[in-house]
């Protein structure tokens, strides 16, 4: 014995698989593709639809008056009522005499004068093929080329069932060069759906020859579904062409789709559109990104160009920053902060495999959108534009589509969920109009069978989180950014506002000149002057005034945002090292071997944490803003202590390059304790990340603090900054680590309270980054 199934089981297997008329169109033209066809014509005949049909059968009542009432509607829907096959269909009904053989021979004609063709001109099939492969559900003989190198865009043999999908029946005409005779194969699939008792061998389907050919060098295939399940008139077809299909042959290609297909809907060709280049042109940021292996190491280049603000950035991480951005997190129950977090980094080989990819990301602001020349005319129909493409970016192997990437129900990087749980500006699926291009073969980056998407593997979290990386920080980053330049156009708002008032004021002594020349003589004229000068010079006054209000209130909130951002980074780490301390002594007492060398460890990494709050401490309360006297060096010495442990354990040497004697500064102590913290933190996070993936590194951390140049130098050998990002990491929310855990806020804090003190925060961009000895540089000049 072996198993076998109900013939009812294929249909659900199909309908399982296969969820929509356009996925199963889709299918079929995957399987020319993979045919070798260079041109795939999708041919749909449509004399009346099924819902045409199911309109005249209303006006049946059991009479000769009803069923000619239904020929006339009929005739009246008709998309040609004067086509030979029609008439003689009408012929057929008037001469029946009951409703119910009108009912059936109305659903023959519809089942057989109705049919959608999808015709491909490459290799065929044989009869054999017929038989051992189409006929073989689920074949791999695809596949198996795929992993051999093939190119192939199906694998999982099962796009065959795409036909039951559109329609009852199925007649395939195929033939190899070579071959004298089509090979035809005709399937009804009601016979599945209705047969009792049998199992699925016992419907017996057989390939036949056919007609000659008249070419025997001819081959192709030929694929007619009739018995339609659905309406296919020329508007619903119209709308799969030029809506998900549009999206299924890569759409930024201009007259792509067009290459590849000729449909025609009762001889009438509908063109499949591309997308607008001047709408793509019109994108108020555009970001261009590529993934590769150099030299081992997986690399992300790319630019993202705020044209709107006339801003720019560009991308290149590399290595350990990429490593650190697509980690896993996992949550840790009753656990905050860092502690809550398990972050797991993928292998090297994920990358290996992924090997490349390319993407486009193309933003528009929906609030500030106009017409765009020569495609829209009114800001209405530049959204409607968008819409037809937006979604959020797609996913293409070889030029075609993986679903269902960047469809309206498919939020794979996360953008509207992250956009409704952000404050402030917005960044959603429907601003975005996007493509990803990869090259990566289905033997690593295999879909799922009912075609939702990739299966879940290493490679398809790292394609996926490197790309939320790049969205939610690169490119929502240099939008957010804006705010900023609000700010400043605010400020010159007020400038120009100042420049009105003193203009008042000038033209307030010509009009006093004025008086006294003219003596009198024209008061009304003078007075109406006086009026108006009065009035601009309230809404001058009242305009600086709330622009004042704006930018005080603003400033305000910033250094409160700043200040508690960096108590609640060093607070969170306080609680990690607390967390990590107690655990380590807890998984001691639960294998019995609290010692009392246990004990005292524990001792003192409370002592070291004692030590941290205290130190926290000075950024509470009323301390924080009181400067005060104190030695720099004593200061640095403090806050490394407080790191010992941590070094220690990651075997991070530290360096410090201290004066002779004391270095005096008065400064608020609490602030440039987080100035240390945030910079050390920032290393050491990097320093670890680095030793994580280079075999044999020695990571060294080194503080020099020189009194003659006034400078405290901050270095590492990281994996270093490119020159290109030296502005752009001390931006708020610019961050390699991974999406939704680090917020950017720690070199922004150090330079931000450098600023309180008239001190300059810079990285070194001249050692920043070099292959030969990578080095991180800040340095901060007290000067």
């Amino acid at each position: 014995m072996s198993f076998t199934f109900d013939p009812r089981t294929l249909l659900e297997l199909g309908k399982e698989l296969i969820s929509t008329d356009e996925v199963a169109l889709y299918e079929l033209i995957k399987n020319a593709v993979d045919a070798g066809s260079p041109r795939i014509e999708i041919i749909v005949r449509s004399l009346f639809t099924l819902s045409d049909a199911r309109e005249a059968k209303l006006l049946l009542h059991g009479t000769a008056a009803g069923r000619a009432a239904a020929i006339d509607r009929l005739a009246m829907l008709a998309t040609d009522p004067t086509n030979d096959d029609f008439v003689r269909l009408l012929t057929r009904l008037h001469g029946t005499s009951d409703d119910d053989k009108f009912s059936r021979n109305l659903d023959e004609g519809h089942g057989q004068f109705n049919y959608i063709q999808v015709r491909d001109h490459g290799e065929g099939m044989s009869l054999e093929d017929l038989k051992m492969k189409f006929l073989r559900i689920g074949t791999r003989s695809r596949h198996d080329e795929n992993l051999r190198g093939g190119r192939n865009l199906g694998d999982k043999g099962i796009g065959r069932l795409s036909a039951m999908r559109l329609g009852d029946r199925l007649k395939v005409t195929t033939s190899r060069s070579g071959e004298a005779r089509w090979n035809l194969l005709e399937i009804d699939w009601t016979e599945f759906a209705n047969s009792n008792e049998r199992t699925v061998e016992a419907i017996r389907i057989e390939p036949v020859l056919g007609e000659e050919k008249h070419d025997p060098d001819e081959s192709g295939t030929t694929i007619e579904i009739s018995g339609l399940q659905a309406d296919w008139d020329s508007v619903r077809f119209g709308d799969v062409l030029q809506g998900r299909i549009a999206r299924m042959i890569d759409p930024f290609e201009p007259g792509l789709a067009n290459k590849l297909l000729v449909a025609r809907h009762n001889g009438t060709r509908i063109f499949v559109p591309s997308i607008p280049q001047s709408l793509l042109d019109a994108a108020h940021a555009v970001c261009q990104v590529q993934f590769r292996m150099d030299g081992g190491e997986p690399v992300i280049v790319g630019t993202v160009d705020y044209k709107y603000r006339h801003r720019s950035a560009q991308i290149n991480v590399r290595g350990a920053e990429i490593y650190s951005l697509t980690q896993t997190a996992f949550k840790r129950r009753a656990k905050r902060g860092h502690a809550a977090f398990r972050n797991v980094p993928l292998p090297k080989s994920a990358f290996e495999k992924l090997n490349a990819f390319d993407c486009e990301i193309y933003w528009f602001n929906r609030r500030v959108i106009d017409a765009v020349d020569g495609l829209t005319s009114s800001q209405a129909e530049t959204r409607r534009e968008i819409s037809n493409w937006s979604g959020g970016p797609m996913l293409y192997r070889y030029g075609y589509r993986i679903l269902p990437y960047g469809d309206p129900d498919d939020d794979w990087l996360e953008l509207d969920e992250n956009a409704f749980g952000a404050r402030g500006f917005k960044l959603n699926r429907q601003q975005i109009i996007g493509r990803v291009r990869l090259d990566t073969p289905h033997g690593v980056l295999s879909e799922q069978t009912n075609r939702e998407g990739l299966i879940q593997s290493e490679v398809v979290d790292a394609l996926r989180k490197m790309l939320m990386w790049v969205v939610h920080d690169q490119v929502r980053g240099l939008i957010n950014e804006a705010d900023e330049i609000e700010l400043l156009e605010r400020r010159a708002a007020e400038q120009d506002t100042q420049k009105v008032s003193d203009l008042r004021k000038r033209v307030e002594a010509v009009l006093e000149r004025l008086k006294q020349q003219t003596g009198g003589a024209s008061p009304k004229i003078i007075e109406a002057l006086e009026t108006s000068v009065a009035q601009l010079s309230d809404q001058s006054a009242n305009l600086v005034k709330r622009i004042e209000d704006v930018i005080t209130e603003a400033e305000e909130d910033r250094e409160k945002f700043v200040y508690l951002a960096g108590i609640g980074l060093m607070t969170e780490f306080i609680f990690h090292e607390l967390e990590r301390a107690v655990s380590h002594a807890m998984d001691a007492l639960s294998r019995g071997s609290l010692r009392t060398a246990t004990v005292n460890s524990l001792r003192d990494q409370l002592k070291t944490l004692h030590k941290r709050i205290a130190a926290f401490d000075e950024l509470t309360g009323e301390k924080r803003q009181t400067k005060s006297t104190f030695d720099l060096a004593d200061l640095i010495d403090e806050v490394l202590s407080n790191h010992t442990n941590e070094f220690e354990r990651h075997n991070i040497k530290i360096a410090f390059d201290r004066p002779q004697g004391p270095y005096i500064v008065k400064a608020v102590r609490g602030m440039v304790i987080q100035i240390l913290e945030n910079l050390i933190v920032n290393s050491a996070y990097w320093l670890k990340q680095q030793r994580r993936f280079e075999s044999g590194f020695k990571p060294w951390l080194r503080i020099v603090l020189d009194p003659s140049e006034k400078t405290l130098t901050v270095e590492d050998n990281g994996p270093g900054i490119i020159p290109d990002r030296r502005e752009r990491i001390f931006q708020p929310f610019t961050t390699t680590k991974p999406v939704g855990q680090g917020r950017g806020l720690g070199l922004y804090i150090a330079r931000d309270m450098a600023k309180y003190h008239k001190w300059k925060l810079h990285l070194d961009a001249e050692v920043g980054r070099q292959r030969a000895g990578r080095i991180n540089m800040f340095v901060l000049d007290m000067g």
